[in-house]
């Protein structure tokens, strides 16, 4: 079976699922958000599979096993936790396809997406993070969370440096640690980039 029908096959396995809920979750208030339990008792009418009551977790219900984990675009996620793991993602992928390929076909896929997806730890911090997005951005490879909550402005030259992942920060801030002067020199760089600056 092709990998774009396990996908869907997926898609549709993860509508059809049902939420596994706690046994008698409608009688007490701390079982409505408690996570799955399997039911034991005795004379447990859950574990007896009786009618109307809530469904138990069963092997039936999961997506394919070849697909498993994988990102929608169709290819498994890896997860990256510094730049340097983005260069060895790039030569395993030029080493796969260095048979495949001719050079007209290189010339042709040019800037287009590279079908790699990768996640970045979420013990990455900032500094790193962002490391990481600007080497994904020049290898056309999907990043999963690249999300930034915050970057801090220290010299009018960090505007420059952060341009190409504008769209991926949430807000500006400049360094409380300088002088007045200084902080008018960030703020009509970022005026003159068309960067907004939080208070």
């Amino acid at each position: 079976m092709s990998t774009e029908r396990l996908l869907r096959l997926r898609k549709f396995m993860n509508r059809k699922r049902p939420k596994f809920l706690h046994q008698e979750h409608w009688k007490l208030k701390r079982f409505k958000k408690a996570s799955w339990r399997k039911p034991k008792g005795k004379r447990s009418k859950m574990r007896a599979k009786e009618k109307a009551k809530p469904v138990l977790v069963s092997i039936g219900y999961r997506g394919p096993r070849k697909v498993r984990g994988w990102h929608p675009k169709g290819s498994p996620e890896i997860m990256v936790h510094n730049a340097k793991d983005i260069v060895r993602i790039i030569q395993d992928q030029e080493k796969s396809e260095k048979g495949k390929m001719t050079a007209s076909q290189k010339k042709k896929a040019g800037n287009k997406d590279t079908g790699v997806v990768i996640r970045i730890a979420s013990s990455v911090g900032t500094r790193k993070k962002i490391d990481i997005i600007k080497a994904a951005c020049e290898h056309n490879l999907h990043v999963v969370n690249p999300q930034i909550k915050q970057v801090i402005l220290t010299v009018p030259d960090d505007v420059e440096l952060y341009l190409p992942i504008k769209k991926y920060i949430a807000t500006w801030r400049i360094s409380d640690g300088l002088t007045e002067e200084e902080r008018e020199e960030i703020q009509e760089e970022a005026e003159d980039k068309g960067v907004e600056v939080a208070a």
